[in-house]
């Protein structure tokens, strides 16, 4: 087989992986907090032949792209929300999932029917002492987390980093799992009535989008050449062999 060919396939699956990347971001560009994915592309195949003349074996497993996530600070867009909560600097709120201990960005936070400071999708937010309550009618909340309701101290809202690079994985709903890095304090500042928005920018989602696609034609192009050049290769063969 033609090593350039096997490049061409393996061209095509990084190039068709990256389009999900890309529509995945685009598709979050408004979600709150949301951290965007990138790859970083390796093991690519080498068609260039060993010493001995040989070519190495495709291991297609290997040609492969890892993910990435962008944990780079999205825009803080006001929104006079008393729950909305933003963080500025380096750190993740703390939540209870069904699954155990997350984090996140998202701070667009809600009261449930018990009282309970909860995320959009009902998962409890952490604070000092676990979940935390609240039962009064004004809510502060100051830059280093403090929840003050009418005016008395009930809480801390527990906000926590990690050592860089974070080595923090996606759960699913905004959140991240931490598998194996030291939980570290944070020295993110606390803003009442504010939001991170998505760091995925559109436009330059769709500029990365155009040369993929474009980059991913020309792979098709290359196989096509192959294939034609094969074709006329076979046919002059059989011409001499008759």
């Amino acid at each position: 087989m033609i090593p350039g060919l096997y490049t061409a396939v393996s061209g095509m699956m990084n190039q068709q992986t990256m389009l999900e990347v890309i529509t995945n971001n685009l598709a979050n560009v408004n979600t709150v907090g949301y951290k965007k994915n990138e790859l970083d592309f390796s093991g690519t195949f080498n068609p260039l032949p060993e010493q001995d003349g040989t070519y190495s074996t495709l291991n297609l497993d290997s040609v492969s792209a890892r993910f990435i996530t962008d944990f780079s600070e999205g825009e803080i867009r006001q929104t006079n929300s008393t729950l909305d909560l933003a963080l500025s600097g380096d750190g993740f709120f703390v939540i209870q999932h069904p699954e155990g201990i997350r984090y996140t960005r998202s701070g667009n936070f809600t009261l449930d029917n018990s009282g309970r400071l909860v995320t959009v999708d009902g998962y409890a937010v952490f604070g000092s002492n676990g979940a935390i309550q609240i039962q009064g009618e004004n809510i502060e909340i100051d830059s280093k987390g403090y929840v003050i309701v009418d005016g008395n101290q009930i809480d801390k809202i527990r906000i926590v980093d990690f050592a860089k690079p974070y080595e923090l994985t996606k759960t699913g709903h905004n959140t991240f799992n931490n598998t194996n890095q030291t939980i570290l304090s944070s020295n993110a500042i606390v803003r009442q009535g504010y939001l991170e928005m998505s760091n995925a920018n559109p436009i330059h989602e769709m500029v990365k989008m155009i040369e993929t696609m474009r980059i991913y034609e020309s792979y098709q192009k290359t196989i096509q050449l192959f294939n034609e050049t094969l074709e006329k290769s076979n046919n002059e063969l059989g011409k001499i062999s008759a």
